[in-house]
């Protein structure tokens, strides 16, 4: 009986065995937010990812400046044109870019183009130009971080445009152009960055105006190189594990250096010297899969323009 007591004894004082736990479910792998959050200035990390932007832009005036935006004419407009006084635009880009190694990559950009030109009414004048849409001059290129590391990138691109929109109809330059451009992200603390670009477009080719105009001696090419820079500070005004709001301010400048433009009663005239500044004001939200939209506006704030107003919202994810 002393044995059977002992046994029971020491049975009371036995804990039963724990349940077998389950091994900790991985924990979702998150990708780490873009640190690019401008929209107008060039994104200067460099990294595999696809973009889906739109813009839509309201009156400008000289569409056809340096052949920027669209071709020229190799002549004076016929006396039975009308005159025409502004264009409104909407533009669709489908951007990708893929980084097979950590400072390299490459990049594609297919843009779609419609266009809505204004004319002075007149009862005898007919337009040239006709409201439409078709696709623009696509464009490539290649990106290398001389810089990728926290707290800065410093990266050189190289673009080129094919001249595959039609320039007759509004969609194309009608020319090709090389691109070459230097981006820079700087963080100035955990929530305050600036972003910069500087770069020049240079023109191969071009319209030829071939005919005497009051200011100008024949013949002359309408392309020019024109010269872009900008800056962009941030500040990430909401931050959690999941998502950040940041709204931005961008200033973006441009300085022709040469080339023609149409100016009013269908005169062709020099465009060289011509100073453009826009401002822009959006905010990025960024969300912790690698995704982001940006919603912002832009403004002409110079005498010069190449548009008054322009709304932009893009759609990007990093993969």
């Amino acid at each position: 009986s002393d044995v059977c007591s002992s046994d029971l004894s020491s049975g009371q004082k036995q804990k039963p065995n724990p349940a077998p736990q389950k091994p900790p479910a991985n924990q979702l792998k998150r990708t780490k937010i873009d640190a690019s959050m401008v929209g107008y200035i060039e994104d200067s990390a460099v990294q595999s990812q696809v973009r889906v932007r739109f813009d839509a832009g309201f009156n400008a005036p000289r569409p056809d400046r340096a052949e920027y935006f669209y071709a020229g004419t190799s002549s004076p407009a016929s006396p039975s044109s009308a005159i025409q006084r502004t264009l409104n635009f909407q533009q669709l880009y489908l951007d990708g870019e893929y980084s097979p190694i950590s400072r390299l990559s490459a990049f594609v950009q297919i843009p779609f183009r419609w266009i809505q030109p204004f004319f002075v009414p007149s009862p005898t004048l007919t337009p040239d130009l006709f409201s439409g849409g078709g696709i623009s001059d696509v464009q490539a290129g290649l990106k290398f971080a001389a810089i990728a590391a926290d707290p800065r990138n410093l990266t050189f691109q190289l673009r080129a445009y094919f001249a595959s929109g039609d320039g007759r109809a509004g969609f194309g330059t009608n020319h090709y152009s090389i691109e070459p451009k230097v981006l820079l992200f700087q963080k100035l603390s955990d929530r305050v960055a600036i972003e910069a670009e500087a770069g020049d477009t240079h023109p191969i080719g071009g319209t030829i105006f071939t005919a005497n105009a009051p200011s100008l001696s024949s013949p002359q090419q309408f392309a020019a190189d024109v010269a872009m820079y900008g800056i962009g500070p941030s500040y990430q005004f909401i931050r959690r594990d999941s998502y950040r709001i940041t709204p931005v301010l961008e200033l973006v400048s441009w300085h022709v250096f040469g080339g023609l433009q149409t100016g009013p009663d269908k005169v062709v005239q020099s465009a060289s010297g011509i100073n453009v500044l826009n401002a822009k004001f959006g905010a990025r939200a960024s969300f912790s899969n690698g995704s982001s939209i940006y919603a912002g506006y832009g403004r002409g704030v110079t005498s010069d323009i190449w548009y008054r107003n322009l709304f932009r919202i893009e759609y990007r994810r990093v993969f």
